[in-house]
């Protein structure tokens, strides 16, 4: 069951959400209770005022208070007064008036910073508008007195006019009805002036109580007073920004950070994994005699679980290959070749370590101590030239390196080459290991798809990048037709006690597994001088000599020109170099034959013997011949 990916990112970051989870709970421990200070501090004044008697008959009603107190003359007043520079409307807004009609209280209501601010803007719009209220009344109030007067003297000398004019008239009717109607109208204005001026109240307030500034105490979010319940919030709030930064690392991530992820992007079952090594052991052979360790032992379980799938195949005289390929430079590759072939060879095949990879090549230098041999050949030359004259022994009587990599020309050329002497190879050994570029940036391994009898896929957690992964799982699906394995590199090892219990029956694997080195490859030979000489003479390479000098008796005219090359003496090799050193070479064929024919008469002892017929019998092979 594949795990939740952001249950998988928070628990590869666990210590992220710890670490902010406890910082957030010391810094909430910290403050203590009696030091939490008020964080803002206001001033509210109220000015009160009472309307005076006397107000019922007065031009201005009381409904029109407030909007005269915030609007017009009223806050340019204030503005003038307090020598406030800005609009007198910003003024007018920072003031809350209030008119109570059930007591008829009216209020002005500010908030300042400062105490003093508060109350004096409070007063000054208080008393601004009681001064422009009187004025207004009083102004308004002379104007209709004085229009109702001008009426009255008006009427009244229309009257004496009208007078005038029935005094020679006495009878004239229209006259008589002219002066009726202006008598009328002369008797309602004096009535209308008579009222005015008998009036002469206005509304006016006085002041009850004038602003006093209150603080107002604004806490905000105030931290709580225990230490302990701050601690926890600290915990909490951490804790909860800890996991939400995991999520997003987890997102940003382009890396295969587990096992359940690489099966979910490469679509294929993890077949083995291999534990994490520390920089010194890598492009190194762990598989060696006496060493058995979970390390060592992860390449032997890759071995067996490419042998039960070798198993399932069809049989044949032919060597099997095995293909190592991966996402991406760097995931362990050229070490799972190395391993694995010296984990084939340490089980009795005949094993031969093939790099492929011209772009880096490692695979030698992992495996022979003295590095690359050079190769005294051109790509032209690879048509013509022994199958021996290109493989490298090593000190494993069962393992060989074949390696192009010091042939000057491009990985494309190298590759074609090679494939010309996988035959050759596959008939005189059981296994062929090669090692190849990364599919996902390089074309030239396409070309040896075809002859894989299986394909192993290296994904380094951690290390392998998911774009990648997804390349060359869409590359292998389309093209590839053997079995593909997946094998999981950079897998943090667990503590195993059996291999503790095996340390302490066999010191000297623990010691091996302080010391390894580049040494130990030649300080684990425990080997004598007579054994070796007899290991030479194994039928591994009586079978490679013998299949050389098949392919010279089939292609004489070809000998002959390479006899005439001065590069000729590379391609003919002595079986016993070809085991131990490779350093000397047969000046021609007849050569060759003489030293084949010493060595068939040669009797082998009795161990020697039975460990060829075992290896006859164990021989594995099927391969697609170019």
């Amino acid at each position: 069951m594949n795990q939740n990916p952001h249950l998988a990112a928070i628990k590869r970051r666990w210590w992220l959400v710890v670490a902010l989870a406890v910082l957030g709970a010391i810094i909430g421990a910290i403050p203590q209770s009696e030091r939490v200070e008020e964080q803002a501090t206001s001033f509210t004044a109220t000015h009160t005022m009472l309307p005076n008697e006397g107000g019922d008959t007065s031009i201005v009603s009381t409904s029109q208070v407030e909007l005269l107190a915030t609007t017009g003359e009223v806050p340019a007043r204030v503005a003038e007064r307090l020598e406030f520079s800005g609009n007198p409307a910003e003024l007018a807004a920072q003031v809350n008036v209030n008119f109570e009609l059930e007591t008829g209280a009216l209020r002005f209501t500010t908030t300042q910073g400062v105490a003093a601010d508060a109350e004096e803007l409070a007063d000054a719009f208080a008393e601004e508008l009681n001064g422009y209220l009187a004025e207004r009344q009083d102004e308004v109030y002379q104007d209709r007195l004085q229009a109702s007067r001008d009426r009255v003297n008006a009427l009244q000398a229309q009257l004496d006019e009208i007078g005038a004019t029935l005094a020679s008239d006495p009878t004239n009717a229209v006259v008589l009805a002219e002066r009726d109607a202006i008598s009328r109208s002369y008797g309602l204005a004096f009535e209308q002036n008579q009222v005015l001026e008998g009036s002469g109240g206005q509304l006016t307030f006085t002041t009850l109580q004038s602003a006093q500034a209150v603080p107002q105490v604004d806490r905000g979010l105030s931290a709580p007073t225990s230490r302990r319940t701050r601690a926890m919030m600290g915990l909490i709030v951490g804790g909860t920004l800890g996991i939400i930064a995991a999520v997003i690392l987890g997102r940003l991530d382009s890396k295969i950070r587990s096992k359940d992820q690489a099966e979910e992007i490469m679509g294929m079952r993890a077949r083995s994994t291999i534990p994490k090594v520390k920089s010194t052991e890598r492009d190194h052979v762990i598989v060696r005699p006496g060493r058995h360790d979970p390390l060592s032992d992860s390449y032997r379980t890759v071995r067996n679980v490419v042998r039960f799938v070798q198993g399932g195949l069809e049989t044949g005289p032919a060597a099997r290959v095995t293909l190592v390929v991966s996402p991406g430079p760097g995931d362990g590759k050229t070490s799972m070749a190395a391993n694995l072939a010296a984990a084939f060879a340490e089980s009795g095949d005949r094993t031969v370590a093939v790099n492929a990879d011209f772009r880096r090549p490692r695979l030698t230098a992992a495996m022979l101590d003295a590095g690359t041999p050079e190769l005294p050949f051109h790509v032209e030359d690879l048509d013509i030239v022994e199958t021996g004259s290109l493989v490298k022994g090593t000190e494993n009587r069962n393992l060989k390196v074949m390696d192009l990599a010091t042939i000057k020309a491009s990985p494309g050329d190298l590759v074609r080459g090679l494939i010309g002497h996988l035959a050759v190879l596959s008939d005189v050994s059981d296994e062929i290991i090669i090692d190849t570029s990364p599919v996902g940036a390089t074309a030239e391994v396409l070309e040896l798809l075809p002859y894989a009898d299986v394909i192993i896929v290296v994904v380094r957690v951690g290390h392998t990048s998911i774009q990648a992964a997804e390349r060359t799982n869409a590359i292998l699906r389309d093209i590839a037709t053997a079995p593909t394995l997946m094998v999981l590199t950079g897998i943090k090892a667990e503590k195993n006690p059996y291999f503790e219990y095996g340390d302490q029956r066999w010191p000297a694997d623990q010691e091996l597994d302080e010391e390894l080195d580049d040494d130990d490859l030649d300080d684990d030979d425990d080997l004598d001088d007579t054994e070796a000489a007899e290991l030479d003479d194994d039928d591994f390479d009586d079978d490679l000599d013998d299949d050389l000098d098949d392919d010279d008796d089939r292609d004489d005219t070809e000998a002959a020109e390479l006899d005439d090359d001065p590069d000729a003496e590379y391609d003919d090799l002595d079986d016993e170099d070809l085991v131990a050193d490779d350093d000397e070479t047969l000046d021609d064929d007849d050569e060759a034959a003489e030293l084949d024919a010493d060595l068939e008469a040669e009797e082998l002892d009795a161990d020697a013997d039975d460990l060829d017929a075992e290896r006859v019998s164990s021989g594995s092979a099927l391969h697609p011949s170019e």
